[in-house]
């Protein structure tokens, strides 16, 4: 089981995205550690394949880190995430990536997740992705500079990465047609507002849960309008994986059991563009 050094809830609410850094190396006891979790990941809900690379980054224009079209500035390393693509690989990914993220937040450390702004050739020259795999995210890692960049705070501005919809809009009970706060959700309250906090590609919260009959059922409703595919990569589904891990690790945290399971509950009159992803049991 994945193991952090203070509760989980406040590693999530202490992330932060950044994109700008001191130009400062990891000093070795930072990346042993980071490796070493690393290493020692558990397998994924669905079992994928998926595989990280801990990368020195490599400097271009003055203060520009290449492979991220300038977007990053002083980065000392990358983390590479490299998936072989299979039913619930995504998913997969953006678990195991959000769990490496969250461990590197606990060391003091920035990270960003990148799902679109980074050039993927340059980044499968550091991370060899062999025959039928592809990198669907990076993530620079190193010391946040004291202050944003102006590219940094145009980011973080536009994409409204600390807003998140409320909580009775993402969580239902019995069906999409009766809200669920927060007081009575009971045992999974606080897991469930780990989920609603969750990063998401431009912060689209793409994740909407029911509890019914004591399991909760997580749906991918995808946004009208809005692409979740990058160059092939469904930036969505990887989104569902980060809010699977926000939720197990929290409930686990909590003395609670229970595991993934295909379960759909057929629930009618899904949301527009909503699809069953998978359910918790209890």
């Amino acid at each position: 089981m994945i193991v952090y050094d203070r509760p989980v809830t406040d590693i999530i609410r202490t992330r932060r995205s950044w994109r700008s850094y001191r130009n400062e190396p990891l000093n070795d006891g930072e990346r042993a550690h980071i490796q070493s979790f690393l290493y020692s990941l558990d397998c994924p809900p669905f079992g994928s394949a998926v595989r990280f690379v801990l990368a020195d980054a490599q400097g271009g224009a003055p203060g520009k880190v290449r492979g991220t079209y300038g977007i990053v500035t002083g980065a000392p390393s990358f983390l590479v995430g490299v998936l072989r693509p299979s039913e619930g690989g995504y998913e997969d990914f953006g678990y195991l990536f959000e769990a490496a993220v969250l461990h590197i937040t606990s060391l003091g450390l920035g990270t960003c997740w990148l799902g679109g702004t980074f050039d993927r050739g340059y980044f499968a020259d550091v991370a060899d992705p062999g025959e039928g795999e592809v990198i669907p995210a990076v993530s620079p890692v190193g010391h946040a500079a004291p202050r944003r960049s102006l590219v940094d705070s145009v980011f973080a501005l536009t994409a409204g990465s600390r807003s998140r919809r409320p909580f009775s809009t993402l969580f239902f009970r019995n069906d999409f047609s009766t809200p669920l706060q927060e007081p009575d959700a009971g045992p999974y309250g606080t897991a469930l507002e780990m989920v609603r906090l969750a990063p998401s590609a431009t912060n689209r919260q793409p994740w909407r849960v029911v509890m019914r009959d004591g399991a909760l059922h997580f749906y991918l409703v995808r946004t009208i309008g809005y692409s979740s595919l990058f160059k092939g990569i469904d930036l969505q589904r990887i989104d569902m994986g980060i809010a699977m891990f926000h939720f197990q690790r929290t409930i686990q945290e909590q003395g609670h059991g229970g595991a993934w399971r295909i379960a759909d509950p057929g629930i009618r009159g899904l949301p527009f563009m909503g699809e069953y992803v998978v359910s918790w049991i209890p």
